[in-house]
């Protein structure tokens, strides 16, 4: 008799090994989520810092380059006029085609 009480408690002890490696399971796959989920947000966080960064060294690139255009403009008016007439006359000749 001694035979089907040690089989039960074995028959237990595996039962409870397996109840305890689906809950190690869960949590892992839980913490794995949860790393998963904070990776993307940090990602995604470094990703609108660097896209801001960008834009503003580019609108300030712009804002230069239209006070350089701008004085170009003021100190040889008959120059840019020219210039402009060329570039709208090549223009109109390319998308006529």
């Amino acid at each position: 008799m001694a035979e089907p009480a040690r089989a039960k408690t074995d028959l237990e002890a595996i039962t409870d090994d397996i109840s305890a490696l689906k809950r190690d399971l869960a949590a892992l796959v839980e913490h794995v989520k949860s790393d998963a989920v904070s990776g993307a947000t940090d990602a995604a966080s470094q990703f609108r810092n660097e896209a801001h960064d960008i834009y503003g060294r580019l609108a300030a690139e712009g804002a230069r380059s239209a006070k350089v255009i701008s004085r170009q403009v003021e100190e040889q008016p008959m120059v840019s006029l020219l210039a402009a007439f060329a570039v709208g006359f090549l223009g109109s000749r390319l998308l006529q085609r």
